[in-house]
């Protein structure tokens, strides 16, 4: 029992540590994207938006996933806001 019990921790401790591994790398692509898109000028955000929503629109996806694939063009929607003048 106490083996089985270490075992789970250890999975448990090495899943943790991956998650906060992916963490680390979408913090630093995020950072990646927002620096690319900040030299971006407005009629080519503007495209790179578009661009964007018509690639993730043609991927078929079942209907729990449609709210991710939202989520995510509202989080590059509002990464893309903050870059362009107004």
């Amino acid at each position: 029992m106490n083996t089985l019990l270490s075992q789970l921790l250890i999975k448990l401790a090495q899943k943790e540590a991956d998650e906060k591994r992916l963490q680390t790398r979408v913090a630093s692509l995020e950072m990646l994207v927002s620096a690319v898109i900040s030299t971006l000028d407005d009629h080519k955000l503007i495209k790179l938006k578009g661009e964007i929503d018509l690639l993730v629109r043609r991927e078929t996806m079942p209907v729990g996933e449609r709210d991710d694939v939202y989520l995510l063009l509202k989080n590059i929607s509002g990464m893309a806001s903050i870059h362009s003048p107004e």
